[in-house]
């Protein structure tokens, strides 16, 4: 068992570097097809609407855990929430991608949040955010056929399966419920010993629904990326945003993969080929990686100050 966890580990690290290869390559092989990038109020304004979207999604997030932590009784104020959420996204870039989830139980802890709970409703929030970005992934293999019958034209297809979203927001609460009858060992395994409690059905609706909004609006980024900073035609949204959910959870399940570096962007080069041409993929590959990386560094940043706020404000209080 041991020596197949190691051949895991190295062929995981294998597939991150070859990625990150295959990646490099396209974009020096295309690059010069890119046409340059004009600095205007425009282009400005959709650089720093970006790297506000990331905040938004993060901020989102946050009201994700403390939704979850709420069903399980633990009121934590927004405040709080917000200021371990944001310092925590640091720990993305460690390999694994655990690390966010282990900071925030050491953050919590530090601010009187139960650290079993904090942690659990972190895992719990992982598995929902992979089973939403699982269920847009489905979606966006229909766009991909679509794409290749019309043969790379803009498929008008994608808009019809909006009515199959409703699907998704329930999808991870009877995921759930299957993997406590069908598998209760596995169940009792993430839950520490004990079959995982599905939320509320209105909490996991709500918990839900947030998660796709972040995943649409990082889709709406792509799209104005894409026709503002690289000049391509009208694409569709809602296909964009399907497709970047699939590259999304492909870097996000592949171990040694910080924050899914390389991974997502060999993905999203490959995915967005069809729909955008090969040059703008991976164009949009890296312009979205600076994204997530200036995002998430304002987010830590953020929540870092607000920290250090409310510690100066504390003394202050007490007598």
């Amino acid at each position: 068992m041991k020596y197949a966890k190691t051949v895991f580990k190295w062929l995981m690290y294998a597939a991150v570097v070859a990625s990150i290869v295959f990646f490099v390559r396209a974009f020096m092989i295309h690059m010069e097809k890119l046409p340059p990038i004009p600095l205007n109020l425009t282009t400005v304004a959709i650089g720093l609407l970006s790297m506000v979207s990331v905040v938004v999604t993060h901020f989102f997030g946050t009201h994700v855990w403390r939704l979850l932590m709420s069903d399980q009784g633990h009121r934590v104020p927004t405040r709080l929430a917000v200021q371990v959420f944001f310092i925590s996204q640091l720990g993305k870039y460690l390999p694994g991608n655990v690390g966010q989830f282990i900071g925030r139980g050491v953050l919590a802890k530090s601010t009187g949040i139960p650290v079993g709970v904090a942690v659990g409703t972190a895992v719990f929030e992982g598995i929902w955010n992979l089973a939403i970005s699982c269920s847009l992934a489905l979606l966006g293999t229909v766009v991909l056929l679509d794409l290749h019958t019309a043969g790379g034209a803009a498929p008008a297809f994608a808009s019809k399966l909006v009515w199959i979203l409703p699907l998704a927001l329930v999808a991870p609460w009877l995921g759930i419920k299957v993997l406590n009858t069908v598998l209760p060992g596995l169940s009792k395994k993430i839950g520490g010993g004990q079959l995982l409690r599905p939320p509320q059905l209105r909490t996991a609706l709500f918990v839900s629904l947030l998660i796709l909004i972040n995943f649409m609006q990082q889709g709406y980024v792509v799209k104005l990326q894409s026709e503002y900073l690289f000049a391509s035609p009208d694409i569709d949204w809602f296909s964009i945003a399907l497709l970047y959910s699939s590259a999304w959870v492909v870097g996000y399940v592949v171990p040694g993969s910080p924050g899914g570096l390389g991974v997502r962007e060999a993905m999203m080069v490959v995915l967005f080929t069809p729909l955008t041409g090969a040059a703008v993929a991976a164009g949009l590959a890296v312009s979205m990686r600076l994204t997530t990386l200036l995002g998430d560094a304002l987010t830590v940043l953020l929540g870092v100050l607000g920290r250090r706020m409310q510690q100066h404000k504390t003394p202050a209080a007490t007598p």
